[in-house]
């Protein structure tokens, strides 16, 4: 029987060391990486989210695009590669007792640009999206599973899949913790599931709960 020799035996157990690292910093699903998003509403700030994000090799591409939307980095040869200036949808007339349902979403459009590849062109990543397929009632969804017990709030943040703003700069906020029992993770089928909010529900409450103005990101990036 051929030994192998002690340098590749050496390279194996460095590249065993490296993957245990990896797996250490990853836990449910999301990574140590985050994102935010400040918020103002009619000219005043009211507050900031910050979203954990997924493990990024679940979907690399969608979830890089993602990052650089926020960081920015792509705005000197493109300037709508970017979040800052962007506004939800604004639909004062969904606010019930109080609290905005907006149908459990607060959808952000974007400028219609990507940060990878071509700026107009759909993200496309099919063999990673089958490798996160999760099924529920009613479809399909993809990415990060969504499991109550470690969703905190339950807020989730998502992109189109399917239909329209797919493979876009399209994003949703989705309180899927907050929704009825027979919803839940029906919200998220024919979209991917990139990060869930960490801090700031008290800013999501009060995005929804106003009238007067579209909420619009007025800074985001990494943290």
């Amino acid at each position: 029987m051929k030994v192998r020799s002690p340098r590749w035996d050496s390279k194996d157990v460095q590249l065993s060391t490296k993957t245990r690292l990896l797996s250490t910093a990853i836990e449910n699903g999301y990574s140590n990486e985050r994102i935010y998003f400040d918020i103002d509403i009619g000219g005043t700030p009211c507050g900031r989210l910050t979203f954990k994000l997924a493990d990024p090799t679940l979907l690399p591409l969608h979830t890089e695009n993602l990052k650089k939307l926020c960081t920015g980095e792509r705005r000197a040869i493109d300037p709508a590669a970017h979040y800052v200036g962007c506004t939800f949808d604004f639909s004062p007339d969904y606010v019930e007792d109080g609290l905005g349902r907006y149908r459990w979403a607060h959808i952000l459009k974007g400028r219609g640009h990507n940060a990878v590849g071509k700026a107009t062109d759909p993200i496309s990543d099919p063999s990673h999206l089958l490798a996160c397929t999760n099924s529920c009632f009613g479809g399909q969804y993809y990415g990060v599973e969504y499991q109550a017990e470690n969703d905190d709030a339950g807020v989730l943040l998502t992109v189109p899949i399917v239909g329209p703003g797919r493979g876009s700069s399209r994003i949703a906020i989705v309180r899927v913790g907050e929704s009825p029992q027979e919803w839940r993770e029906r919200l998220l089928v024919n979209s991917a599931v990139l990060g869930k909010l960490e801090s700031g529900l008290e800013t999501l409450h009060a995005m929804a709960r106003q009238k007067v103005a579209p909420p619009k990101i007025i800074a985001a990036g990494l943290l």
